[in-house]
């Protein structure tokens, strides 16, 4: 993911501060020109700063939902702003389609159309799609105060359920922020104002630099990436998914579940391994039987290839020997030939040699059934010509 702060003014020429991030965490964090920007970092998005948004609150009317909801907004908002409600890009609240309908209060954002598009338009030229543009700081359940900057330049603001508020640079008036006493307030704070911040209000922030507070926005559930900047379909799909393997991979809670995961796999391939260990180990064992049976029976056979053929060929042998048939003598092979060979065909030649039968001027059906047959014999049937056919042991050649 790829996290660009959009600066105050369009104009300005210092470059984009920008964060690589996994969606959780800082994985590096420079400036630079939008031209030397990453177009292959993954999900781009655009931080608006704070100084650029104004929060207000509206009452919709019930069945304001729909096309005719801007043109409600426009006519609620227009008299409490200062700018033509066209020039400005008004989003609502995540939950607001659910208000629009039913009729309540919610929040909008706004900020000035024309500084969002300078803002963006140097990132469009280097080939940088923004999938999404969510606020710096947006309003919270619980109180939060976010003081940045330096002692000599600090900005301190409080976001709370009403919207996100700029403090005094007198802190002896925050005392008109109810907020601020609340037991559940969080502060974090940029490194060089810590201990102002801990003298102050005698409380110990939580650290919080430029970048963290970069990549806590991204979190935000608020997209102002709506109306011109509005992404399609298979975008804002492809968005969430995105979104959700990166809290998958990288998110605290879902640790355990990942440990979970990688154990289970550990046990499954430590499973497989032992299960084809444990096969392997009976194999082998099988093939020294076959050896040594080979061996003791033939003491004669000294190199053992493949026992199963030579024991086959030493009985032949011993068959010879003793003047009986084998299963690769003329006689078994021609009545095995007859078993397959189809009714009414007589072979024009019979060639027998080296435990080999060959027919010439039959046309045998070389199917499974005969296959299967003539293997479970130990014999093998292959053609050789149109009108040929071989027949012998399995396994020769």
């Amino acid at each position: 993911m790829l996290i660009i702060a959009l600066p105050h003014s369009a104009q300005a020429n210092t470059g984009y501060a920008h964060v690589h991030s996994d969606g959780h965490s800082v994985l590096r964090s420079a400036t630079g020109a939008a031209a030397t920007l990453s177009a292959h970092a993954g999900e781009v998005v655009a931080v608006v700063p704070h100084s650029r948004l104004a929060w207000l609150r509206v009452q919709l009317p019930p069945a304001s939902h729909g096309p005719r909801l801007q043109s409600v907004l426009h006519g609620l908002l227009e008299d409490r702003l200062l700018d033509d409600p066209q020039q400005l890009h008004i989003v609502l609240a995540p939950d607001a389609e659910h208000i629009a309908r039913l009729g309540g209060e919610t929040l909008v954002a706004v900020c000035d159309k024309q500084w969002l598009r300078d803002a963006l338009a140097p990132l469009q030229a280097a080939g940088l799609t923004v999938q999404r543009i969510v606020p710096e700081l947006s309003p919270s359940a619980k109180p939060v105060l976010q003081v940045m900057g330096e002692p000599d330049h600090s900005q301190s603001l409080l976001c709370h359920a009403h919207g996100v508020t700029l403090l005094p640079p007198n802190t002896a008036q925050w005392r008109a922020f109810a907020e601020l006493s609340q037991d559940d307030l969080q502060i974090q704070s940029e490194p060089a104002m810590v201990a102002r911040v801990q003298s102050t209000l005698q409380r110990q922030p939580m650290l919080q630099s430029a970048a963290q507070r970069w990549v806590k926005s991204s979190q935000s559930a608020w997209d102002l990436a709506q109306g011109e900047w509005a992404q399609g379909r298979a975008q804002r799909v492809q968005r969430h998914l995105l979104a959700a393997w990166q809290t998958l991979l990288h998110a605290p809670a879902w640790k355990p579940m990942r440990w979970g995961v990688l154990s289970l796999v550990a046990l499954q391939v430590l499973g497989i391994n032992a299960l084809a260990w444990q096969e392997r180990s009976t194999l082998n064992a099988q093939q020294a039987s076959l050896q040594n049976i080979l061996k003791t029976t033939f003491p004669s056979v000294t190199l053992v290839i493949d026992a199963p053929l030579q024991m086959q060929r030493e009985v032949d042998a011993l068959q010879q020997k003793l003047g009986s048939t084998s299963s690769t003598d003329l006689e078994p092979l021609l009545a095995a030939l007859a078993g397959v060979l189809p009714a009414g065909q007589t072979p024009q030649q019979i060639h027998f040699a080296n435990h080999a039968l060959r027919v010439q001027g039959v046309t045998l059906d070389n199917n499974a059934a005969s296959v299967a047959r003539l293997k479970a014999q130990g014999l093998s049937l292959r053609q050789d010509g149109n009108d040929t056919w071989v027949l012998q042991a399995e396994g020769a050649k």
